[in-house]
């Protein structure tokens, strides 16, 4: 097998496994928290954490632009320029991190106060809440250059045992909560800032331990600054988009229907963090060998990982997605408890479900894009239409739409965002039309085509409540959606790889 197929298998077999671990504990970490904080606090604290989050486009974009560089060197075998690169994003997201905390502080109380649809009574937690997610914000900024370094360097194994410590840690605060007396909303809010910081000096020792070029070495480089500003400056506004319509749904549901329902929505926004995490690891596996073939030149490779990533990506989410939407309320009242019911969570659930299938085709399309470093054309058509979701929901809303609109809306929109990537991928980069529709299109069609029916037909059994066929119907939904992807969505080379890997790790393990 070629040696970076091999590296890709094995980082992305890390990082599943990773995930599996992970998703069990933010799994029950958030049942906990959801008890321990109940409705209301809960969402509180989430349309607070949507504020700052706001403020995170800048760290996507940074983040991107962090990755994009350092691999690309890599690929180009010019570590001396890395390592200039590295130091110049310390220095850069360093004097960032802090203007943002100046420019939180300011905003922060207009937030509070006249924008957010808070109960007085919580006011003062909510305060606590903001500054302690404000500085997590700032600790995350610093960490960047650090965490592109290890992804540029493909060393998933570190970046899953650091995912593994933040996920180990906030269960722990999630049972500290319940034996805590005092505010619990506040007491959460700081310990949630002081992970971060655990996790920037986790990165700091590891990137210092194990990468020579990763080195405070002053150069200055106008050149390097100039590249990385105009990068940075477009991604930020493909980034704004992507937030005003993710993030800005949280605010407006907040506006018009109050934390409740925020509540609701909330839930579902971690089902999609579980779920997307999947694909995110496949993502971050392909996307610094998507980098270095483009750095190489070899734009054969480039592109196949681009349509065999995008794929899998969907294939992957479905997998998950299928028995989860065909069990949904009985799933949830097993993990939030039934008592834990709020109005809207489970519409929204499924919804989510949904988008993110979608969602799954997009980071291949952005990520061959930003290897080319011509980011202007893609992100100024593709963030016009997905600000175009704003004023949409708005005016939904206005006039009297259900909660879940929002999310039907987002859909819809992404969906029309997503043609439009295609069309500049196809421009910018010659994707084959055909080989996308072939190769990736058409398997999502087949498989559309076979489960609708399916999840009709499961659907409209009686649930008697009991555990016991609750768990009966996931795994039977579960080897359906297993099936359907297996004999419907990939091809036979596709299906003997996929047996081939896992005989191998069988085989590993038994050795």
């Amino acid at each position: 097998m070629n040696p970076a197929n091999s590296r890709l298998l094995k980082n992305t077999g890390l990082l599943y496994g990773r995930l599996i671990f992970l998703t069990f504990v933010n799994l029950y970490a958030v049942r906990v928290t959801l008890e321990a904080l109940g409705d209301i606090d809960y969402g509180v604290y989430n349309v607070i954490a949507s504020v700052v989050a706001s403020l995170s486009i800048l760290t996507a974009a940074m983040s991107s632009a962090s990755q994009r560089f350092l691999s690309f060197h890599i690929g180009r075998g010019d570590l001396e320029k890395y390592s200039h690169t590295f130091t110049l994003l310390l220095v850069v997201f360093g004097i960032f991190s802090l203007l943002m905390i100046l420019a939180g502080e300011i905003l922060g109380y207009f937030f509070i106060n006249d924008w957010l649809n808070i109960p007085s009574d919580r006011l003062y937690a909510a305060y606590w809440v903001y500054q302690a997610s404000l500085l997590a914000f700032a600790l995350g900024i610093v960490n960047i250059p650090y965490t592109a370094s290890i992804i540029a360097n493909e060393r998933m194994d570190a970046f899953a045992i650091f995912s593994v410590v933040e996920g180990v840690l906030k269960l722990f605060i999630a049972f500290l909560l319940v034996t805590y007396m005092g505010d619990r909303l506040i007491l959460y809010g700081l310990l949630t800032a002081l992970i971060s910081l655990a996790i920037l000096v986790l990165s700091i020792r590891y990137c210092h331990s194990h990468f020579r070029y990763c080195r405070y070495i002053w150069k200055w480089d106008g050149r390097i600054f100039s590249e990385l500003s105009k990068y940075t400056g477009w991604n930020l506004f493909g980034s704004v988009s992507g937030m005003l319509a993710v993030q800005g749904q949280n605010i407006l549901l907040n506006i018009y229907f109050g934390p409740v329902v925020n509540a609701a929505k909330a839930i579902a926004d971690r089902i999609q963090n579980v779920i997307m995490g999947f694909s995110i690891n496949l993502y971050t596996a392909a996307s610094p060998q998507i980098i270095k073939s483009y750095a190489s030149e070899d734009y054969t490779r480039a592109m196949s990982l681009v349509v065999k990533t995008s794929k899998m990506s969907f294939m992957l989410i479905f997998v998950l997605a299928f028995p989860i939407l065909c069990n949904m309320q009985g799933l949830l009242d097993l993990w939030l408890a039934e008592k834990a019911r709020i109005e809207y969570m489970c519409a929204f659930s499924g919804l989510i479900l949904l988008y993110c299938m979608l969602a799954s085709l997009e980071p291949p399309l952005s990520r061959i894009i930003q290897a080319t470093g011509r980011i202007r054309n893609y992100q100024v058509l593709v963030g016009i239409v997905t600000l175009s979701y704003i004023p949409i929901a708005a005016v939904a809303l206005y006039f009297g739409a259900d909660p879940t609109m929002t999310l039907k809306i987002l859909i819809a929109v992404m969906a029309v965002a997503h043609v439009v990537r295609l069309v500049v991928v196809h421009r910018q980069v010659g994707l084959d039309y055909g080989v996308y529709m072939r190769e990736v299109a058409l398997p999502i069609v087949k498989v559309a085509f076979i489960a609708i029916p399916l999840y009709l037909v499961f659907v409209s059994y009686p649930d008697n409540g009991t555990i016991w066929l609750l768990i009966a119907n996931t795994a039977l939904t579960g080897f359906a959606g297993i099936f359907v992807v297996a004999f419907i969505g990939l091809d036979r080379n596709e299906r003997n790889s996929v047996i081939e890997l896992i005989k191998s790790r069988i085989n590993r393990n038994r050795a």
